[in-house]
């Protein structure tokens, strides 16, 4: 055989040009092991040794009752794409060149137990400083992310396992359009009932009866709620009392919502797309939430986000995240001010946000007021024939027992039930 030097790469399809190596965004998970592990040796003869390329991040996951269907990994480099190699003396250097991401994703052809436990695991570059977040998702869709804080470095070193372990109390998995932590609202036959929020604010379009979530929790439709023709295009997001079938329904007269259909029923499009898998909270769980559960008082106060103001509400478990700070209280707009960077980590660590959307009045021109100044949200709740319990906020004020006219179009935050 000629002289060398001879390369050699694993597999050979992550080569095309027998000189850099290509690592894919996804992944295939194999049990108990590492489907084709990256590997690459120089040699100045036919003698070849290989050496490993990358780290491995091994997770072991338990949680009673739940299959894992998919992992995806966020680090502060690329994760994926083409990279050189420098074979530095056996010890290969990986160095990043172009094509590539920070995210990939381990994917289970079948879903996998986890109910006794289960290990899984992801090869990486070592060019990896630190992992920024893991996101779990389980068959059915429901999601549980878990992020690294800022104070911490979980780095990817070539040839070696990094381990880390998720038990039953970590991995909290929120259905599919849920945002923010888990939230008690009450106790019934001496067990505690939790919810999810919804990512963001119930939103209606006429012109093909679809329902959805706001992208984001701080996101208001404002003075276009006036529009409420069935052949409007646009999305409205306050409605009448208990127009859960007619959301588009229109009269002053308030004893016309004498009959109360919740906007749960409809299939949400982006909250699973399957009818009654969500709900509105009843005047006492609202009040449960800023009043009975432990350290209630603590857990909620008004604030800005993103220059949007509103009122922020903390789950049960609550930490707060690396450089954010949560004062309590109705202390004005800018009591807890947060931009976009600090608002992820707040959200993330399980915060809700219900923005001061303000209300429809459903008379004459069916103007909104109140726009980015109040917020009124409808509980499930009515009082009498003419008006039923909301919530309602200002800057220095919350009232969570407001009576208010069944007519007038106010907000809708539904609610996941955690099985």
């Amino acid at each position: 055989m000629g002289d060398g030097p001879f390369r050699a790469f694993y597999p050979s399809t992550m080569t095309t040009d027998g000189v850099n190596i290509t690592l894919p965004a996804t992944q295939t998970f194999v049990d108990g092991s590492i489907n084709e592990f990256p590997m690459y040796v120089e040699s100045s003869d036919n003698q070849l040794a290989f050496k490993n390329l990358c780290g491995v991040l091994k997770l072991h996951l338990t949680k009673a009752n739940t299959n894992i269907s998919s992992i995806t990994v966020t680090a502060n480099a690329a994760v994926s794409g083409t990279f050189s190699i420098n074979y530095n003396n056996g010890n290969p250097i990986m160095n990043y060149v172009t094509g590539g991401s920070s995210t990939l994703t381990l994917v289970c052809s079948t879903p996998q137990s986890i109910d006794n436990g289960k290990d899984f695991f992801i090869y990486l570059p070592s060019t990896i400083d630190s992992i920024k977040s893991i996101t779990f998702v389980a068959d059915g869709g429901t999601v549980c992310t878990k992020r690294t804080k800022e104070t911490v470095q979980v780095g990817i070193n070539r040839s070696q396992y990094t381990s880390v372990s998720f038990g039953e109390e970590d991995l909290l998995f929120l259905p599919t359009g849920s945002r923010g932590g888990l939230f008690s609202v009450g106790v019934v036959n001496g067990d505690t009932v939790k919810v999810w929020f919804s990512q963001g604010n119930l939103q209606y379009r006429a012109s093909d009866d679809t329902w959805r979530f706001a992208e984001h929790q701080y996101d208001f439709i404002g003075s276009a709620n006036s529009h409420l023709g069935s052949t409007y295009n646009g999305w409205i997001d306050v409605y009448s009392f208990g127009t859960g079938n007619n959301p588009i329904y229109i009269s002053a007269n308030n004893s016309d919502y004498s009959a109360t259909v919740d906007w749960g029923v409809n299939a949400i499009s982006n909250g699973g797309n399957v009818p009654n898998q969500w709900r509105t909270l009843s005047h006492s769980e609202w009040g449960y939430i800023f009043s009975g559960r432990p350290y209630a008082t603590l857990k909620y106060g008004t604030g800005s986000v993103n220059g949007v103001h509103g009122l922020i509400v903390l789950p049960d478990r609550w930490i707060t995240p690396d450089g954010c700070s949560f004062h309590s209280g109705m202390n004005g707009w800018t009591n807890n001010n947060y931009n976009l960077l600090q608002w992820d980590s707040m959200e993330a660590a399980g915060a809700v946000f219900l923005p001061a959307a303000g209300r429809r009045h459903n008379s004459s021109g069916n103007g909104v007021d109140g726009i980015n100044n109040s917020g009124c949200y409808w509980t499930s709740s009515r009082i009498d024939l003419g008006g039923a319990f909301a919530i309602m906020f200002s800057a220095n004020s919350l009232n969570r027992s407001f009576g208010h006219h069944s007519s007038y179009g106010l907000s809708v935050r539904l609610v996941h039930n955690s099985n």
